[in-house]
């Protein structure tokens, strides 16, 4: 693991991608948003279960809005273990120094798509180059 004076050095350039003083709040950003993720998970997950546990025998119509809400809150929770996921990933690159840095062409990734994105994985170009080459392969244009 790199020491601290490592931390978030490009593998190309001796240059630092994202300062010190910006690791403080992006960890705490990062976190806040995990614990806002749990927060609403354990929420939905709360809402989902009293509307399993329903006692009345709804007409269809509230049938169909009560399924429609389920699948929503269990969509919901999909979308949400994937963000923490990558929350979490995004911690342990902090933690490991290597925050900042393009997995694919290990170049520095640009700050503005850390701060829209702090738990991107790819530079914009790379991600782009990814995005394309999976519509090739289903076959289906890009909506750019």
């Amino acid at each position: 693991m790199a020491g601290p004076g490592a931390l978030h050095l490009s593998p190309l350039r001796k240059e630092r991608n994202v300062s010190d003083k910006d690791l403080g709040p992006l960890r705490a950003e990062l976190l806040r948003r995990r614990r806002t993720l749990l927060e609403t998970s354990r929420r939905a997950s709360a809402e989902l279960d009293a509307l399993r546990a329903a006692d009345r025998d709804p007409e269809f119509e509230e049938g169909a809005q009560a399924e429609h809400e389920q699948y929503t809150l269990a969509r919901l929770g999909e979308n949400q273990r994937r963000e923490l996921v990558l929350i979490d990933a995004a911690l342990a690159r902090v933690d490991a120094g290597e925050y900042g840095i393009c997995r694919d062409c290990e170049q520095d990734i640009d700050p503005r798509r850390l701060a829209a994105l702090p738990y991107a994985l790819l530079c914009t170009e790379c991600a782009q180059r990814r995005e394309r080459a999976q519509y090739a392969l289903q076959g289906e244009p890009p909506t750019m």
